[in-house]
């Protein structure tokens, strides 16, 4: 059944980044029979904690505060020093104990660390933005609000008023809060790159679920983790489905990913996880999920899920044509990136509404109420939608009278403090004295959103960028090779320019809008071996002149390996060759070589017992796995660059630290066949790509001959024809992974060789012949023993 919701503008605030900043309040208790409204709190980018809420149509605001988490009201800001009053009831508490790499607060709040994985969201919010909101409270109401603004927590009644402070004294920032209401406090060690966390509830005990950027989704219990559920993709948001059902039995836990998909998991009473259904994303755009929520919005008894994507998608997931298997209900899309969401009844009492807040602060909702039907108490016979865009007008003319007053007074006191720089600079240039300040220029600023993501089905990175204004241009400078790859979702126009011949620069281009937008999408695949950074300038069309942010992305020595949670069957067969460094470092040390070479490394090590790692390259298909303990490391992989760059890696890192490390290679050489049939199937067909370009004229004038009849023609041709536009597209991009494979294989024909003492480059334009005109045999006997360097 498709639902019939109509969507509706609310308001527009500031910007919005973090994920789940906004709640609804449910209703306090009455004793009416009607129904009640509920109440938004909503937090922003600024700092700015607000409550609205909706009266005949209009959106009004019930407190606003933007300078409580810049200050120590309602506590002295130290763990010891926190306070928690009129909490609504005595028989409950909250734990405040905190610890180096442990934070508590209720059930638990999350850290993470920008730099201890490519795939986190990079934002440019000044410090005191928002970063989470949660409602606590006694179980039979959630009245009370707390943010967090990523080193202060605070709680606040709904009146506004100021109980609960808590400074952290964690160096990381906190970018989630979760209330739940218990006697003691517990304590649990953070893990990789927390992104989102719920509770899972039972007779017995509290299980609390963490979804995780290492691809697992861990149940903790007691301060201990019981579970480690592996997923193939990182976990960007999560929700126990089924929370609230009382019978023993599994709980369903649904959960978004980095790559778009939606999915369910069963967890059991000892933590015991079962994959159950999974919807792929339905199209490369969608990007990851950013917020999921519960709701029977259908009406049919049983939940649906509402899902929020990056792309700025909304759809609502309905179970009642299929109980195994949700199936699209509603989609809409917001026309920006999706920062919150929320079911509940804000603007009429009657009537349910999903809540939606985007990147640059718009609110709007999609309800069921029918908005487009005559109000019967209307004497006119308006219908309610024009009855609420008429309220919605003098709304906003009060308000726009109110801005005005604001901006005159500001433009007085600009003009007088532009006066008086202007003065103190002119005295100072006539007394000969060093003014080098000079007038003061303000230029406008804004927030960036930047996603520096690798795609594991295209082997490429995507950069995300939006700002919450028009974009202007974005500028790519990069210190390491990238190719610039064709994106199906971009609609700027891109331009090249030669880097300076003074910078260490390899690219500079420039991505201009053509049809204007907040949003762009990029895509580069980098080169393994080199490592560095690439600087994204974003310009927005801010009034009234242009400015920019600057965002800095960095790349690994092995950027295109990606965190494999298990080896399939066929790969656990390859032989491995095997790079062993010994030497007096610790775990730690070790642990920091990791995340110099290898992304998806968090920032830190739980303890100083041996750790483990598996890798796949995304784009080659080869497998790596490390292993470290203290004095020892052990590396392993079917390709030999592989452990080369890595070596390389080590010997820088172990110099800057003063380490001396010893090393081993042993190579196998069943690895060399077995890595090059890896690239086989793409070579052949780069190859095809080229014969089936030159014989599509030639099928199309044939088929017109033809009048369109394909019965006589090979499946082969048909194919051809019926993929032509697609055949021809990919033979454009040809030439350029043509070299970038080549690169792959001289890469390892030098490093064979390298091993064996054996200096080969003068062969390699031989090698580059060979693999031109491929051939799988000759290719592989320059790779042999028996070849003479």
């Amino acid at each position: 059944m498709e639902l019939d919701l109509v969507q509706q503008s609310l308001l527009a605030t500031r910007p919005c980044t973090s994920m789940g900043t906004m709640q609804l309040i449910p209703p306090s208790s009455s004793k009416s029979s009607k129904p009640a409204k509920h109440k938004m709190i909503l937090g922003e980018n600024s700092g700015c904690i607000s409550l609205y809420e909706i009266k005949k149509a209009e959106v009004q605001t019930v407190f606003t505060n933007e300078t409580l988490l810049n200050s120590n009201a309602g506590g002295t800001g130290g763990p010891k020093d926190a306070t928690l009053n009129d909490m609504g009831g005595g028989d409950e508490t909250i734990s405040t104990t905190l610890g180096a790499g442990r934070k508590t607060l209720g059930s638990m709040f999350s850290s993470q660390n920008s730099d201890s994985n490519l795939f986190n969201p990079s934002s440019t919010i000044a410090n005191g933005g928002i970063k989470s909101i949660a409602l606590g409270g006694n179980s039979n109401k959630k009245d009370k609000i707390f943010a967090t603004n990523g080193s202060k927590i605070i709680g606040l009644s709904k009146k506004g008023k100021p109980f609960f402070s808590l400074t952290s004294n964690s160096s990381e920032s906190t970018e989630q809060i979760l209330f739940y209401q218990v006697a003691e406090g517990v304590n649990w060690l953070e893990y990789e790159n927390l992104v989102n966390e719920d509770n899972l509830d039972s007779e017995a005990h509290l299980d609390t679920l963490l979804g995780c950027h290492d691809r697992s989704i861990r149940v903790i219990r007691n301060g201990e983790c019981i579970s480690n559920l592996g997923v193939d993709v990182n976990v960007t948001s999560l929700g126990c489905y089924d929370k609230n059902k009382i019978q023993p039995g599994p709980k369903k836990i649904v959960f978004g990913t980095s790559s778009g998909t939606v999915a369910m998991l069963r967890v059991d009473q000892d933590g015991a996880g079962a994959h159950g259904w999974a919807i792929p994303a339905k199209s490369k755009s969608r990007g990851m999920v950013n917020v999921l929520t519960f709701s029977d919005i259908s009406k049919d008894g049983v939940d649906d899920i509402v899902v929020g994507w990056e792309d700025g998608n909304i759809e609502v997931l309905g179970f009642d044509v299929n109980p195994d298997l949700p199936q699209t209900q509603f989609s809409a899309n917001l026309g920006e990136s999706v920062s919150s969401l929320a079911v509940g009844r804000l603007s009429n009492a009657e009537f349910e509404e999903i809540v939606c807040v985007g990147f640059s602060g718009k609110v709007v909702s999609f309800t069921n109420e029918p908005l487009n039907t005559k109000d019967a108490s209307d004497v006119h016979g308006r219908t309610h939608a024009k009855i609420n865009n008429e309220n919605k007008i003098r709304s906003m003319q009060k308000e726009l009278e109110e801005l005005e007053s604001k901006i005159s007074q500001k433009r007085t006191q600009l003009a007088a403090k532009e006066r008086a720089v202007q003065l103190d600079y002119s005295e100072g240039s006539s007394s000969g004295g060093n003014n080098d300040g000079g007038p003061s220029v303000m230029l406008p600023t804004f927030d960036a959103k930047t996603i520096f993501a690798l795609d594991e089905e295209e082997a490429a990175y995507k950069i995300s960028v939006e700002i919450p204004l028009e974009m202007n241009l974005v500028l790519l400078a990069s210190s390491v090779s990238v190719d610039l790859l064709d994106s199906d979702t971009s609609t700027a126009t891109v331009s090249r320019s030669p880097p300076p011949p003074d910078s260490d620069l390899k690219l500079c281009a420039c991505y201009r809008m053509v049809e204007g937008g907040s949003r762009l999408q990029m895509k580069i695949r980098t080169t393994e071996g080199e490592y560095g950074e690439i600087t994204a300038t974003i310009v927005g069309n801010s009034v009234p002149t242009k400015s920019a942010v600057v965002v800095k992305l960095p790349v690994k020595p092995l950027s295109l390996h990606c965190r494999a949670v298990a080896f399939r069957e066929d790969e656990l067969e390859r032989e491995l060759n095997v790079l062993t460094l010994r030497g007096s470092f610790s775990v730690n040390v070790a642990h920091e070589w990791m995340r110099a070479g290898v992304p998806e490394i968090p920032p830190y090590v739980e303890s100083d017992e041996a750790k483990a790692w598996t890798f796949r390259n995304v784009f080659t298909g080869s497998i790596l796995k490390v292993t470290y303990e203290k004095d020892l490391m052990r590396v392993e992989s079917d390709n030999l660059s592989t452990l080369a760059i890595f070596k390389e890696c080590v010997s820088r890192e172990s110099m800057r630290r003063r380490v001396h490390v010893s090393d081993s290679v042993e190579v196998k050489e069943s690895t060399i066949p077995g890595f090059l049939g890896l690239l086989h199937n793409r070579l052949q067909h780069l190859l095809a790509l080229s014969r089936q370009v030159d014989i599509i004229e030639s099928l199309k004038e044939i088929n017109n001959a033809e009048a369109g009849d394909t019965t006589w023609m090979s499946q082969e041709y048909v194919e051809i024809l019926k993929n032509a536009d697609a055949i021809k597209a990919e033979h454009k991009q040809r030439p350029m992974l043509m070299n970038y494979l080549a690169g792959i294989i001289t890469d390892l024909f030098v490093d064979r060789h390298k091993l064996r003492g054996v200096d080969v480059r003068h062969r390699i334009p031989e090698l580059q012949g060979l693999i031109n005109n491929y051939d799988g045999d000759a290719l592989l006997s320059v790779f042999s023993n028996t070849f003479d360097g």
